[in-house]
């Protein structure tokens, strides 16, 4: 069974409504490895419903969170002074608006690319209209017991006048301060400059700390399920002391849970929005399809680690999955594999297959075609396709799109060629210029189709003693300039006959 089924299993049992978290803390690009949290959140909200149950899914933006440092996609001059600030009230790297919803709508454009529409929690203006008022009020009533819960548990000695608060101060950066007095709605503390200054708590003013803050949404939002890193999962992190939180001080049922495991980039580590060291949701939308990105996810187990590799990995994963559909329509898949299939759709399954043209195909088309509608012309001709309806048309479409951002972006310098204009200028010696007329000879005469030109070099290979790697190499230098090239069979019936002999002619 499915792991998404699994764990809708076990929430249907204790009742139908569920509602399913799932967040960050905008303060970067919002990449692939922050997308396996909401797409494990979204496999699990199709799987509840699909059994008869009513869930959502809800999204929070943690944009009261202050920027922590200056990053290194970030101007230093510009964002020194903004350290310590909420991000929604920070102005955005570039053009107007917030820095918050600056890398928030990109993201949310891309979750719907993927097929996940959540309803979004502005976690900032939460605090603002006073949805953690019930919240902080039972805190700060028993923040003994909260004091308690966090240094038990967490290993960590609290200050003595520690208050269950981040102060903001005059300047409207989150900092810790030093208590002096609590009245409600007013909290008052010491500044680093010595200065009294209060806080209203009904209007926002600063936030509950990460780990008081965490389960007082589970709480707000009626939280049933979240999935979560496991930094959060570690023995005496924030999920040990939120469970703790909001059993005993918030009374309220603790949700069900699944610990993910991270997604590295291959050759460089785990992905960190912080580090610039990852791959944005909108930018591996941009090479490839939304359907292949929720594969992924689908596929392993969430405490399993994924390694994403942007290059020739990317093909494979696309291949993998192309093989996997087919597989499925075949009905030769596993249970779990079938279902992974069914829960990296975006559309609804149709019953029978759509025409899908390979991934590695489309890299040799794109690289020799100016269009996709040169491109259909071209597989048509060649037999890899029969006339593409409406669906599998605008899938065409959408794979050349997507190739062409990874062919600008990430392909490896091995898969990219240029068909040369003129016949580069090659010295061969005399015993390649044999094999050039050999070449010629032959070409002009066959059916021009991949394998018939695919065997036309081996039987050069047998009536001429020669290996047919050499007529390989010969054919690349002369039409590319290069040594290697895609697979040269599909490859030159993609390009017309008469160019290729007057080519091998030239010489």
């Amino acid at each position: 069974m499915h792991w998404a089924d699994v764990v809708a299993d076990k929430l249907l049992e204790s009742g139908k409504k569920h509602v399913i978290s799932s967040g960050i803390t905008p303060s970067g690009p919002i990449h692939l490895g922050s997308m396996r949290e909401i797409l494990t959140a979204d496999a699990i909200v199709k799987s509840v419903n699909s059994k008869g149950g009513n869930a959502k899914l809800i999204y929070v933006a943690d944009n009261a969170d202050p920027l922590r440092k200056v990053y290194p996609f970030l101007d230093e001059k510009r964002y020194e002074d903004y350290v310590g600030r909420p991000l929604a009230e920070i102005p955005a790297p570039k053009g107007e608006g917030s820095y918050d919803d600056y890398f928030l709508k990109p993201f949310f454009e891309s979750l719907k690319n993927v097929g996940v529409i959540p309803e979004i929690v502005d976690n900032y203006q939460y605090y603002k209209d006073g949805k953690y008022i019930e919240c902080t009020k039972s805190i700060i009533e028993n923040k003994d017991k909260a004091r308690e819960i966090l240094e038990k548990i967490s290993g960590r000695q609290l200050p003595k006048n520690w208050f269950p608060w981040t102060f903001k101060d005059e300047d409207g950066k989150l900092c810790n301060g030093k208590f002096i007095k609590y009245e409600w709605p007013f909290v008052y503390f010491e500044n680093d400059d010595g200065k009294e200054i209060s806080n209203n708590l009904e209007k926002g003013e600063g936030k509950l700390p990460w780990r008081l803050d965490w389960p007082s949404k589970w709480r707000i939002l009626g939280v049933t399920f979240e999935a979560f890193g496991k930094d959060h999962a570690t023995k005496g992190g924030s999920y040990d002391t939120g469970k703790r939180i909001v059993e005993d001080i918030l009374r309220y049922n603790v949700p069900h849970h699944i610990v993910y495991e991270w997604i590295n980039l291959k050759g460089k580590g785990v992905m960190h929005s912080s580090t610039g060291l990852a791959i944005s949701a909108e930018e591996m939308l941009r090479m490839a399809p939304p359907e292949v990105i929720r594969w992924l996810i689908m596929q392993p187990q969430p405490n399993r680690h994924v390694d994403f590799d942007p290059g020739l990995g990317l093909l494979n994963s696309v291949d993998k999955y192309d093989r996997m559909e087919k597989e499925y329509y075949d009905k030769n898949l596993d249970e779990n594999s079938s279902r992974a299939f069914e829960l990296s759709q975006i559309e609804e399954i149709s019953d029978t297959k759509n025409q899908t043209i390979p991934y590695r195909h489309l890299v040799t088309l794109v690289q020799s075609k100016e269009s996709a509608n040169e491109i259909k012309k071209t597989l048509l001709k060649t037999g890899d396709i029969k006339k593409l309806n409406e669906s599998e048309n605008e899938n065409l479409e959408s794979r050349v799109k997507c190739i062409k951002g990874w062919l600008n972006n990430h392909a490896p310098e091995s898969v990219k060629f240029e068909i040369q204009e003129k016949a580069p200028d090659i010295n061969f010696n005399n015993e390649d210029l044999n094999r050039i007329k050999h070449l010629k000879e032959k070409i002009e005469s066959i059916d021009w189709n991949p394998e018939a030109i695919h065997d036309s070099f081996y039987e050069l290979q047998e009536n001429h003693n020669t290996a047919a790697k050499e007529y390989f190499r010969i054919m690349y230098l002369i039409i590319l300039g290069k040594e290697r090239g895609p697979r040269l069979g599909f490859f030159l019936a993609t390009i017309k006959q008469k160019f290729v002999v007057e080519r091998l002619a030239s010489y």
